[in-house]
């Protein structure tokens, strides 16, 4: 059984680690990221309320509770069946929690067999906003598995032909919890779901008890994740808007590919940052049915000069054409009309373009950046007329100077 309490962290390492085992690049989600992202952005929260009061023991806790306590560390994450199609039906999502031994007993683990027998069957009610909905669960028998464990059956109430039921599967092992679930097409599927899920808890326990990992710890910033995301909460977007917000360290993917000229490339340029704290937000744009977003990053001391961003805003300024490779979108899309806009940002290094992409909508794409010191601001946004481009950028831009001036810059 693992006796360390580990860290966010670490219990991100140990999933990974087990993930690498399995064939799966990784499987933890960044705790920290999900941290910042559940605490500092407003938003209806789901509740919760079992029918009967003291069967709330068995119930899981939301992510918001989960990252709004510091008290215990966390690491969510997913890995697929072998085998399973990737679906909901064959990727087990799991929370992996690490605390000292009685204080995970006394938060997810207060029932004794009196308890579990009065809450076999039992009702629950969710509430998200205006919205309601309701389920019954069902206490499944747990697998032979940890020092305490509980599995349940969940299913739509009331129930139509066709609703998948979700099984969950909590287990107690030392100093660390595992909360795993899985959809199910039938109730029959159940019992094989429970098998699987306990497979997984079974070799995170053992990953965290045997092959404890070693966490290189971050490299020195004048400004965290956590710093970037406070800072971006007091910013006022266009038209009073608020911002979404989330913020983490960029973390190293283990190569960092050249970056090539005339590219707007960020695999190469998130690798030359990585150590750095980035922010990102998005606000209601200046046009309609437009949203601007903002990325902030202090880069780490062990980026040196010269930096990513000069060559990024080289780039913009200097070529006739770029080559757009963005993480999560189309590789290799060229801009056309590339056009410099007049009111640039102050700073070391800046940019303010506007382009248009061949995918025949005719938005005006804005990006709009620039550095001072070891900390960059870039803005992006879209209209759908020229008339809208300089007065958009010139709201960009403002909003860059905006983010400056409250960090000091």
């Amino acid at each position: 059984m693992p006796t360390k309490v580990f860290t966010d962290e670490e219990l991100m390492a140990v999933v990974n680690g087990v993930a690498q085992k399995r064939g799966v690049p990784y499987g933890a989600q960044d705790t920290q990221r999900l941290r910042i992202a559940y605490t500092a952005n407003s938003g209806p929260e789901q509740t919760a309320a079992a029918a009967t009061s003291e069967c709330q023991a068995f119930l899981e806790k939301s992510p918001r509770e989960t990252a709004g306590d510091k008290s215990v560390s966390f690491a969510m994450g997913a890995l697929p069946l072998e085998g399973g199609a990737g679906g909901p039906t064959s990727t087990v999502m799991f929370t992996v929690r690490s605390a000292a031994h009685d204080a995970l007993a006394g938060s997810q683990f207060a029932y004794d067999d009196g308890l579990a027998s009065r809450c076999g069957i039992f009702d629950v009610a969710y509430t998200e906003g205006s919205n309601t909905w309701a389920s019954t669960v069902q206490l499944l028998p747990p697998p032979q598995i940890g020092e305490k464990a509980v599995a349940t059956l969940q299913t739509a109430k009331p129930r139509n032909p066709g609703d998948q039921g979700g099984t969950g599967l909590r287990v107690l092992a030392g100093t660390l919890s595992v909360s795993l679930s899985l959809s199910v097409a039938s109730d029959a599927d159940a019992q094989p779901a429970l098998g699987s899920m306990a497979g997984i808890a079974r070799e995170l326990i053992d990953q965290a008890a045997n092959h404890a990992p070693t966490v290189t710890p971050p490299a020195p910033n004048s400004r965290t994740p956590e710093q970037l995301a406070a800072l971006i909460q007091g910013v006022t977007g266009p038209g009073g808007s608020t911002p979404m917000l989330q913020a983490q360290l960029i973390r190293s993917s283990g190569t960092t590919p050249a970056a090539a000229t005339c590219t707007y490339d960020d695999a190469a340029y998130f690798g030359a940052l990585a150590g750095s704290s980035m922010a990102q937000a998005q606000f209601s744009g200046v046009a309609a049915k437009s949203y601007t977003s903002i990325t902030v990053i202090s880069m780490a001391d062990s980026v040196a000069q010269p930096y990513p961003f000069d060559a990024r805003a080289a780039s913009l300024r200097d070529c006739q054409s770029i080559t757009e490779n963005v993480l999560g979108g189309v590789q290799g899309r060229p801009w056309s009309s590339l056009r410099q806009l007049s009111g640039a940002p102050s700073g070391d290094a800046a940019y303010s373009v506007v382009h248009e992409l061949s995918d025949g909508t005719g938005e005006k794409h804005l990006g709009v950046g620039a550095r001072r010191g070891t900390m960059t601001v870039e803005a992006t946004d879209l209209v759908r007329s020229d008339a809208e481009v300089q007065p958009a950028a010139d709201a960009l831009t403002a909003l860059i100077n905006q983010v400056f001036a409250k960090a000091g810059l």
